[in-house]
């Protein structure tokens, strides 16, 4: 049974962590398979606990795990988190409307750029066989060494300066983008500022060991008690744990998918969203509609 290690932050996420948990058990029934929850303290939280941002029990969690969900990206001890890890490539899912989405992925240092376009290349081929490259020469390169052995993935040079209007005008005409780092940060800031109905998410891929899940920062304390933090994001980001760290794909199309559909359905009434939970709620009463062998189909 594959582990999911939970590492929770303080502000509002406890009760995102709380909603990926119930969206993750869900999901789990639906496709019939199971996975282990193991719980530890991490950043502000451990530091009042036990003294230490990453105390060396929840390193031995994190290390033991087959995915690292993370609730809390502004938390300083992300940092120390991640330096434990074989991290080599950023992948960031941003899905707008009901049903589009674009996967950048870029590579986390110099050294990891290889990898990292095999990595895109492999998403690629799990999704429309589509490849847009976006960097410079030596970037290029390592695409065009690569795509011989992808022969059935379509590869497209995409120039930076064509790139960034794309992102910002028109996202769906990407589906899987190799980005050079110099440029992967504001084009994916752009690309997810400029969707109607966006969430994104964030994968940090391992060569060796567990990889890194977490959503975007939502705030950390504005919301937190409240119970009214919009936990699409964080269910995002569980749904990456589910493809890119469980083995399951299915599940966290599923999911995703759902996640999707109730942002585009969220009702608004006078000026005041649906809470954490009945957004969650509205997800799973949607799996139904985004599962590939559901019998009602949308």
């Amino acid at each position: 049974m594959k582990t999911v290690a939970c590492l929770t932050g303080s502000g509002t996420a406890p009760e995102l962590m709380a909603e990926a948990m119930y969206a993750l058990d869900a999901v789990a029934r639906v496709h019939g398979f199971a996975f282990e929850q193991v719980h530890a303290p991490f950043g502000g939280v451990a530091l009042a606990r036990l003294g230490q941002t990453v105390p060396p029990s929840t390193r031995d969690a994190v290390l033991g795990a087959d995915a690292v969900l993370v609730a809390g990206a502004e938390e300083p001890a992300l940092d120390e988190v991640m330096a434990e890890l074989d991290l080599r490539a950023r992948v960031t899912r941003v899905r707008f409307g009901e049903h589009d989405d674009v996967v950048f992925v870029t590579a986390v240092n110099d050294a990891a750029g290889e990898w990292t376009v095999e990595r895109a290349f492999a998403i690629a081929e799990s999704r429309h066989l589509r490849l847009a490259c976006v960097g410079d020469n030596g970037w290029c390169e390592l695409v065009n060494l690569a795509a011989p052995e992808h022969e059935h993935v379509r590869v497209e040079h995409v120039p930076p300066r064509d790139a960034l209007p794309f992102a910002a005008f028109n996202p769906a005409r990407f589906d899987v983008v190799a980005v050079a780092p110099t440029w992967a940060e504001g084009m994916v800031e752009i690309a997810a500022a400029a969707a109607t109905h966006r969430v994104a998410a964030h994968a940090l891929l391992a060569e060796h060991g567990p990889s890194l899940f977490v959503p975007s920062p939502d705030g950390g304390f504005a919301l937190a008690g409240h119970g009214v933090v919009n936990p699409s994001s964080m269910l995002l980001a569980a749904a990456l744990a589910l493809e890119h760290g469980l083995g399951q794909p299915a599940a966290a199309a599923t999911l995703a998918g759902a996640v999707s559909a109730a942002l585009v359905d969220e009702p608004v009434r006078f000026g005041i969203r649906a809470s954490s939970r009945e957004f969650t709620r509205r997800v799973l009463g949607g799996f139904q509609l985004t599962m590939r062998n559901a019998e009602f189909y949308a």
